[in-house]
This record gives C-alpha cells, sequence and structure tokens, in this order.
C-alpha cells in the first residue's frame, strides 16, 4: 500500500557551488528512475536568517513529497548515497526521512519554530529520537540536520513554503490563461494575493518565471497586479531574490 513520506535537505552548498535545490530535484528524479518512489513535488521553505546561524545563500531548506510503497529503511541508502555523493567539500549536510504517520504536532511546531528562532543540532536530535524518525549528519558539523527536519515539518504543514518543482511549472513563458496553466501543470487554482480565484479564461503574464505555494497541500499560484506597457497585468507575486536569480543559474532555484 502506497504511503506518503517527506524527505528533508539542506546545507549541501557553499557559495559559487550548484545549490540545495538542484539535489533535493536531482534526488527526486532518481527514487523516481530506480521505482522507489513518485516525486510530488519539491519546496523551498524560509527558515531564520540570523548572525548566529551559518547558511550559504538565505537559509532555506528543501523538502520533497513522494508517495511510496517502500519503508523508511528501503529509501535510506538510496537517499544517503545520493546526497553524500551531491554534497560538495565544505558544506555541512543534512537528511531527514518521514513517513506522514510519524509527523505529529511537535514536529510540525519544530518546523514553524525553525523560522523564527535559534535550534540547535541538540534540538533536532532529540526530537528525531524521540519519535523515532529518521535524521542524519552527512559531512562537515553536519549542522544541516536542523534544516534538513524542518523542511519535513514545514512540508507536512501543506501551508508554507512554494514549489520550485512540480510537473510543468519550468515551461510557462509568456502570457498564458489560467486554465492553460492548470492544464500544463500541477497547479490547482490561481488566486491573488486577497485571495480571489481567477477563472479559467483569465490572463496570466508569468514572466518567464512562475513558482506556485504549497496552499492546503497544494499548489497554487498566487499572482498580484502590476502595470507593464501601460496597462495593468496580473504577474506571480513570487519573485526571485537577487541571490536566487544567480542560483538559478545553478539550476537551484
Amino acid at each position: 500500500m502506497s504511503t506518503i513520506v517527506y524527505i528533508g535537505i539542506d546545507d549541501t552548498d557553499v557559495i559559487g557551488s550548484p545549490g540545495t535545490g538542484k539535489v533535493a530535484r536531482g534526488l527526486a528524479k532518481h527514487l523516481a528512475e530506480l521505482g522507489l518512489a513518485e516525486s510530488l513535488g519539491v519546496s523551498r521553505h524560509q527558515l531564520l536568517v540570523h548572525p548566529q546561524v551559518k547558511y550559504t545563500s538565505h537559509n532555506s531548506s528543501k523538502g520533497i513529497a513522494v508517495k511510496t510503497d517502500k519503508t523508511v529503511s528501503e529509501l535510506c541508502q538510496p537517499c544517503v548515497s545520493y546526497v553524500e555523493s551531491c554534497a560538495v567539500s565544505g558544506s555541512d549536510p543534512g537528511l531527514c526521512i518521514c513517513p506522514r504517520d510519524k509527523v505529529n504536532a511537535e514536529i510540525l511546531e519544530y518546523g514553524l519554530n525553525a523560522g523564527k528562532v535559534l535550534l540547535t543540532k541538540k534540538d533536532a536530535l532529540s526530537l528525531a529520537e524521540k519519535h523515532n524518525i529518521f535524521l542524519r549528519e552527512l559531512g562537515g558539523d553536519g549542522g544541516g540536520i536542523i534544516g534538513a527536519l524542518a523542511a519535513v515539518g514545514l512540508r507536512a504543514s501543506g501551508n508554507n513554503g512554494r514549489l520550485v518543482d512540480v510537473r510543468g511549472v519550468r515551461d510557462i513563458k509568456g502570457v498564458v490563461s489560467v486554465a492553460e496553466i492548470k492544464q500544463r501543470t500541477d497547479i490547482v487554482a490561481v488566486q491573488d494575493t486577497e485571495g480571489r480565484v481567477f477563472a479559467d479564461d483569465e490572463m496570466i503574464d508569468s514572466l518567464d518565471w512562475i513558482r506556485p505555494s504549497l496552499v492546503g497541500g497544494l499548489a497554487v499560484l498566487r499572482v498580484k497586479s502590476m502595470q507593464k506597457y501601460g496597462k495593468e497585468v496580473w504577474v506571480p507575486a513570487e519573485k526571485r531574490l537577487k541571490q536566487e536569480h544567480k542560483e538559478e543559474e545553478h539550476h537551484d532555484e
């Protein structure tokens, strides 16, 4: 019987190297190619930016949701081997693998706290041990386990972060209808920042970059109004930061 498993990855990169987003997307593809799991998308989750926190650019971790009939034990070694093979020298990678039935209020709270307060490796290890969740340091000082566990909690919440890899989103270019977006991708709805849901015949200027938000566990594209060529158009509300644009060149976002 198939179930949902969440995989969290953090801190596999250094400045100038391909980012953790690329590793996460590669891992999702790798598991599918091995016939172990079907990817339900890779998500980016913003964690606390603080002088005492080591991070490469904006301190985000990546979460993967997969549908699988395999156990966590069967997924562990392929995931470990892949992340270890991709992590660059000088990084501090961490990996977390957790089935949906082990996600509880403490895991969800930990994920939310990772965006607000300083957490330690001890916090992460203690929580993982308490609930028998796979959490492993894969190099360096292993600090990535903090964000890896947070990514699991945040992805499992279904209402945090944006999907950086889900069917079709990287192929959408130019001005397209809502109907076309929904047909060509796994985006289920388009809505503005006030929550108004757009009709299928309404048009969106993709700006050649769309990344849906996680809303209720589903991919929802949020859009906002802007003036372009002297008229009002609807464009994605999510925008790349300057550093994320650089990471895009390394296939991170």
